[in-house]
């Protein structure tokens, strides 16, 4: 796993960011709230937990996940300090799952033909289109695919493991239109929940976390 500071200053508060599979800081490159140190984790080939000690440091620790960063955040809970509010976007704590994650078949499928050239077609799909893929193309990875195939690989392995406690989550935001986690399927994840909102896969970061957290 990477760490990346977006901002680390003298701050009490810790808004920590999990990114989704295949994506690095870039994704969360403009958020930013008020008060509050900013750090995104990324790359879960390994993942060790005293990767979380940093998190001991803050009075406070806001987590956001996106897509199966939700995972991850849940699965390494324990490792996590000091957490009062956990936010789950476009993800569930199953991430392959027929009835609450991912349907199994697509993400065998996934995992089986991803190359350099079907990554396009995965940055066209959580994008929704070539217009908004277009939008979003200067916060793509600095990853080949190669290294975004051994992670996809790590996360599924990882996800079949037993595990018991999670993250006391919040809310979970979920999208009408992601192509990657079902909407019926993410409804059935978090049931009370979930907050449906307009949208892809891949949201405005920026919009939504501050909308979540500052309630603007």
């Amino acid at each position: 796993m990477k760490v990346f500071w977006h901002k680390n200053g003298d701050n009490k508060q810790l808004l920590l960011l999990f990114n989704g599979w295949g994506f690095d800081w870039k994704t969360f490159r403009k958020v930013d709230i008020p008060h509050h140190d900013v750090a995104s984790v990324y790359d879960y080939t390994d993942v060790e937990p005293e990767q979380f000690e940093f998190t001991k440091l803050y009075a406070e620790v806001k987590v956001v996940a996106w897509s199966y960063g939700v995972f991850i955040a849940d699965f390494y809970s324990n490792c996590i300090s000091n957490v009062t509010k956990a936010i789950a976007i476009n993800g569930s704590t199953t991430p392959v799952d027929n009835s609450k994650g991912i349907p199994l078949a697509t993400f065998l499928a996934t995992m089986k033909s991803f190359n350099a050239e079907n990554r396009i077609k995965f940055y066209l799909r959580i994008a929704g289109g070539l217009s908004a893929y277009k939008r979003i193309a200067d916060n793509l990875p600095d990853r080949d695919a190669e290294n975004q195939l051994a992670e996809l690989k790590s996360l599924y392995k990882l996800s079949q493991e037993d595990r018991q406690n999670g993250l006391d989550w919040s809310i979970a935001i979920v999208s009408t239109q992601d192509k990657i986690f079902p909407l019926v399927n993410m409804k059935n994840a978090w049931g009370n929940k979930a907050v449906t909102v307009e949208g892809e896969h891949y949201p405005d970061f920026e919009t939504m976390i501050n909308s979540a957290l500052l309630n603007k």
